[in-house]
């Protein structure tokens, strides 16, 4: 678990990531003719931006296990998002808070999983929750594709 020094670091990092996507889309819904309001949101994106950086780095110094442990998890996600442009998943389901997402493997414990993705031929791709990815053929697994509608999440 994370100190309170890192969730707090933790906290201002995400809500400077989300306002940083937010003056993103109002950067692209600026008519092209004000450029000096261009200006002004790319100079904001780019603070933003190097204070998250700066963040990460004091992550780095103070908590050196929870600054491995997320560049961990965004080299999954990174994966992940290749895999996924390869790879057409009929489902997607993510662990919700205070869920579960597990995937029942034949002759093996289960694995609990972050994401767990499955293609039409059946075959998963999950994120662990150590941030590992791992693929399982239909044969490894007993579960069958979900009969509900892929859902579709962003991993932006």
């Amino acid at each position: 678990m994370p100190s309170t020094t890192t969730q707090g670091l933790l906290r201002k990092i995400n809500f400077l990531e989300v306002d940083v996507d937010i003056q993103k889309q109002i950067l692209f819904s600026i008519p092209s003719d004000q450029t000096n309001e261009m200006e002004k949101t790319i100079r904001l994106i780019a603070k933003q931006t190097k204070e998250i950086e700066t963040l990460r780095e004091e992550i780095k110094t103070d908590d050196p296990e929870e600054y491995k442990r997320i560049i961990t998890f965004e080299k999954a996600i990174n994966t992940f998002r290749e895999l996924a442009s390869k790879t057409k998943f009929e489902s997607i389901i993510s662990r919700e808070i205070g869920g579960e997402c597990v995937l029942e493997i034949k002759g093996s414990a289960n694995v609990e999983c972050l994401i767990k993705a499955c293609d039409a031929q059946e075959n998963w791709t999950i994120i662990t929750l150590d941030g590992e990815i791992q693929q399982y053929t239909k044969s490894q697994v007993n579960e069958a594709l979900p009969k509900t509608p892929a859902m579709t999440i962003s991993l932006d």
